[in-house]
């Protein structure tokens, strides 16, 4: 295992910012003096790069506001570097304006229902501008003017950003503690790890996690196990670490199955006593494979039917919509319209189907575990 892609155990608490409240109790509870002291790597490879980027005060300056509604404004638009028109925003009695991010334009509209309709109106030349302008300032100025908005902002090579927007009784776990708390989880397993996806932006993180540990499952593939981490620091997304079982089939495809029940991580200020007993649960991955694997030898020897395919393609319907759906429709049926796929198979080329939202993306493949699981106990398992 490179040391290059590693991090020292005493490298580590660099991602907790002591003078935090929170941060703090994380480093008394999780291991904190025991890692300052400590030449030893941390057991997960592939770490390098995202723990450089997320250490406190070296990448991001970031700064919240509690504000009402009638405290914020629209001062006009700007493209970003990536073409997508931005709201510009001010704060009563804040000097400077921010930028926001497509993201947190969703997150500003979503209390009134109008996240999808508001990042609609700002596609384009900006015609559709003064219709945003008349339903924020109705909603936000006339209907609602005393509600308050946690303002969540950072200051990038100089830039003003607003990277989200919450409400105040809402304690985020910012990317960094989070990273943190995931690698000293991992660290209590008898196994190593390497990360193989780390996606970071302003409100949002994923990571996921593969065991270096590799099964061959006779006649089928091989499969591994490990964790996909998931935080939208604005509340909109779940919070928690899902365990993920990677299954490559003997015909190459391949398929993720992410188990039903995430391990939830809630911030409760000081009181991390939670966040310890639920990471207790990360130890029951040794559970959790013996019965995936006890599924997946049942669903190898099962040919899919009309009526499964069906059901699967309502169900993704339902997680996706039809109008996402319908980018894709002529390649599902082209997967389900094959009796002779087993359900791994058809479920390893469903996964080479292109969901482009990230959340969406897990509640698929929360779905194929939960069919292959009701499946096994349909079969006694």
């Amino acid at each position: 295992m490179s040391e290059e892609t590693r991090v020292k155990k005493s490298d580590l608490i660099k991602l907790l910012d002591t003078e935090l409240e929170f941060d703090q109790a994380i480093f008394n509870n999780f291991s904190g003096e025991e890692y300052a002291s400590s030449d030893d790597y941390m057991c997960t490879s592939n770490i390098k790069g995202i723990f450089d980027l997320l250490i406190p005060k070296t990448t991001w300056t970031k700064e919240d506001y509690n504000k009402q509604n009638d405290e914020i404004s629209i001062a006009g638009t700007e493209t970003d570097e990536n073409g997508n028109t931005q709201l510009i925003i001010g704060l009563k009695d804040i000097k400077d304006t921010f930028i926001t991010t497509s993201e947190a334009v969703g997150h500003l509209f979503t209390p009134i229902k109008m996240n999808h309709y508001a990042k609609f109106l700002l596609e384009g030349s900006g015609e559709h501008l003064d219709l945003l302008l008349y339903n924020f300032e109705y909603w936000f100025k006339k209907i609602n003017p005393q509600e308050r908005l946690l303002v969540r902002t950072v200051i990038e090579d100089g830039k003003k950003i607003i990277r989200c927007f919450a409400t105040p009784t809402y304690k985020p776990i910012d990317n960094h503690v989070l990273l943190y708390i995931a690698l000293w989880a991992l660290e209590q397993l008898d196994a190593s790890f390497r990360m193989t996806l780390p996606r970071v932006d302003h409100s949002s993180m994923k990571l996921s996690f593969v065991s270096d540990e590799e099964m061959n499952l006779n006649g089928i593939g091989k499969l591994s196990y490990g964790f996909t981490i998931i935080n939208g620091e604005d509340k909109s997304k779940t919070v928690g670490i899902h365990p993920t079982f990677d299954l490559v089939n003997n015909d190459g495809s391949s398929t993720t199955l992410i188990i039903d029940k995430p391990i939830s991580i809630v911030h409760r200020g000081k009181n991390v006593t939670p966040i310890i007993r639920n990471l207790e649960e990360i130890k029951d991955i040794r559970n959790h494979l013996d019965w995936v694997i006890s599924v997946i030898k049942i669903a190898h020897k099962s040919k899919i039917d009309d009526v499964f395919a069906f059901k699967i393609q309502q169900e993704i319907i339902k997680i996706i919509g039809p109008k996402q759906f319908s980018r894709f429709a002529e390649k599902y049926y082209e997967i389900s319209s094959n009796n002779a796929f087993n359900l791994l198979q058809f479920f390893g080329r469903l996964n080479e189907i292109n969901v482009s939202d990230e959340n969406d993306q897990i509640k698929v493949k929360v779905l194929f575990w939960k069919y292959l699981k009701d499946y096994g106990k349909n079969q006694g398992i």
